[in-house]
């Protein structure tokens, strides 16, 4: 079952297994198409998750596939994680809704928490969404891309404007 995503609780009485009971996380609506639309920005994803390899890799496919797996790690291991690609000169996204992605989350260049999860997770990321929908990614994405563009602009008009009036001044 777990390569459909699923995992197993074996139930047992006196030493004997008397039944299993499987365990499944819902994709949030619209994941897969966000991934895509990311995938499409050129965006290099990575599903980082404590999950069993093989209810990992099917989470992903059902993603829609080509990113990075990294399953069965412990919080502190997400942090190590994280630290890695930034050293690797990645700059680093996480969007996390649990205690466990807490570290991670507060290591990444940006942390993004689920206003749905803990209140640990949403006190350790830069930014709390404020509803489950995970398009709200892509919104705070095309924002701080909307940002910097602003605050470029507005360094390259000051340095303009001080280049040209500078010296019209120091003539009059």
């Amino acid at each position: 079952r777990e390569s459909h995503a699923e995992s197993a609780v074996y139930l047992a009485l006196d030493g004997l297994c008397i039944g299993v009971v499987t365990l499944a996380d819902q994709l949030r609506s619209g994941a897969p198409a966000l991934i895509q639309r990311l995938r499409q920005q050129q965006m290099r994803l990575s599903l980082l998750t404590g999950d069993r390899w093989q209810v990992a890799e099917a989470t992903a496919d059902a993603l829609g596939g080509g990113m990075e797996v990294i399953a069965e790690v412990l919080p502190e291991e997400k942090a190590a994680v994280i630290r890695h690609l930034q050293q690797q000169g990645e700059a680093v996204a996480m969007v996390g809704d649990g205690i466990n992605d807490a570290p991670a989350l507060m290591l990444a260049d940006v942390g993004i928490a689920m206003g749905s999860g803990t209140d640990v997770s949403v006190a350790s990321a830069d930014i709390v969404l404020l509803s489950s929908e995970l398009e709200q990614v892509e919104l705070a994405n095309r924002l701080s891309q909307r940002t910097l563009r602003t605050i470029r602009q507005n360094i390259g008009i000051s340095i303009l404007y001080n280049l040209i009036m500078v010296p019209l001044a120091m003539m009059a």
